[in-house]
């Protein structure tokens, strides 16, 4: 994938070991002044010292200022030449003295931190071999013959080398350990500066959202995040900025291709507050099937709720409103009826035209009687061609004009029958459905296509 290919270095070529460079440049140039300030041998050139101090400061000053614009390979010509000068100094001094020689150890230092061994070694050889030279032609080795000082510098930067170069590679497998681990998690981990732009990624970033490391880190974070969920985002950052942790945040960020995945997010700040340490979950399919669970148990309910051939609540439904409904009446003294509603002759008509067309019949009656009602009263199929209208702060007078208003709009040419009854505020729902039913039979028993008033309660 894209992401795994760019496997770019954040830091410009020759950005680090240039600025070391530099400040040895530097140093070494403070180095040759604090000689020459402090009682020192006599018989060197202290205008030639001057000079190449001087030198050396203007040029680690000026490479001070190309880090990251200069490439690596200059680097090594750079230490080179830092080590030549050196060498010049010792001559220029006219003594083989020590404070000289501390350029080479730092200079040594430095390739062994940056380079490879091998490259070490090859940095070592030449300062050895221009140290040998400055000690042929420098007029005092300090009582040391020039072999010796020259074994001596070898055995003690040949060790410093060794050792350097054993701690960096072991800090560099170790790094590379981490690396795996860090590419091979499947969670989305990155490190991100206090700007908002990220520093490090690994390999599941280019995974699930199509990215590479260099896109990703182009831009602030904030930019790909859903413009809906950025305010939230930027009050989170606040609070994790603030030393709080975040755990289990989510929100909707930008894939290459342009979709919209969700990301669970946990951070904190690393304990200097120069990074935020995050790692990112991709949670999209789960919240996919969060949202198809409840759409299908929004189904399953609205199936046991409802009728499946009219769409109307069914008895489950009436069994928990009117109990309530009887409650509320009680409490608040008002009136509540119910009502049965019949088509007439719905038998003969299945049998004369199928069933096919007798549930269209009761689909037709269904919506044509739900959409006559207020918005107060409920309607359920009670059963078969039956259907019940609940009728909660309805008197008996208003009740009636509310059933006739039902009969009235009953379509397809169709006629039903009506069964009304009050309730007396004493007895059980089953009795004043009993009574609507009984009234509803009287109804049907006159002739059919009318409304019949059940009796007081016995």
């Amino acid at each position: 994938m894209a992401a795994t290919q760019n496997r770019v270095s954040i830091s410009p070529a020759g950005g680090s070991e240039l600025r070391a460079a530099a400040a040895l440049l530097i140093a070494g140039a403070g180095l040759v002044a604090l000689s020459l300030l402090l009682p020192h041998p006599s018989g060197g050139d202290t205008t030639a010292l001057t000079l190449t101090a001087a030198a050396m400061a203007a040029v680690g000053v000026l490479c001070s200022f190309l880090v990251g614009r200069v490439p690596r390979g200059a680097v090594h010509l750079l230490l080179g030449g830092i080590v030549a000068t050196t060498a010049l100094l010792i001559f220029e001094s006219g003594i083989a003295v020590g404070q000289y020689g501390t350029i080479f150890v730092w200079a040594t230092l430095i390739s062994s931190y940056y380079f490879p061994r091998r490259i070490a070694a090859f940095h070592l050889a030449w300062l050895l071999l221009v140290y040998g030279i400055a000690l042929l032609e420098v007029e005092n080795t300090a009582g040391y013959s020039p072999l010796t000082r020259w074994i001596f510098t070898l055995v003690s930067l040949g060790v410093v080398m060794l050792l350097t170069t054993a701690i960096v590679a072991r800090r560099a497998r170790a790094d590379e350990r981490a690396r795996r681990f860090f590419d091979l998690s499947r969670d989305m981990l990155c490190t991100a500066n206090m700007d908002g732009y990220f520093v490090e990624l690994n390999d599941a970033w280019g995974y699930y959202l199509g990215y590479d490391r260099e896109e990703l880190r182009a831009v602030p974070f904030i930019e790909r995040v859903h413009p809906e969920d950025r305010e939230r985002t930027e009050a989170e950052a606040a609070a994790l900025f603030e030393g709080a942790e975040t755990l289990q945040f989510e929100n909707r960020y930008q894939a290459r291709d342009g979709s919209w995945h969700w990301m669970r997010w946990s951070s904190q700040l690393s304990p200097d507050e120069s990074l935020i340490y995050a790692r990112a979950t991709d949670v999209t399919e789960l919240k996919q099937i969060g949202d198809e669970r409840e759409e299908l148990l929004g189904k399953v309910q609205e199936m046991a709720t409802h009728d499946s051939l009219t769409g109307l609540p069914n008895r489950r439904v009436l069994e928990e409103q009117l109990p309530h409904a009887m409650a509320r009446a009680r409490r608040s003294g008002s009136p509540l009826c119910v009502a049965l509603l019949d088509i007439d002759r719905f038998k003969a008509y299945n049998d004369t035209h199928g069933h096919l067309a007798g549930d269209g019949v009761l689909r037709e009656c269904a919506r044509a009687w739900d959409d006559a009602l207020r918005g107060e009263d409920t309607i359920v199929r009670f059963g078969g061609e039956e259907f019940l209208v609940l009728l909660p702060d309805t008197a008996p007078e208003e009740a009636a004009e509310v059933v006739e208003r039902l009969r009235e709009r009953t379509p397809m040419d169709q006629t039903c029958s009506a069964g009304l009854a009050a309730w007396d505020t004493v007895e059980s729902a089953d009795d004043l459905l009993g009574r609507a039913d009984a009234a509803l039979y009287l109804a049907k028993a006159g002739g059919r296509d009318q409304l019949a008033l059940a009796g007081a309660p016995a």
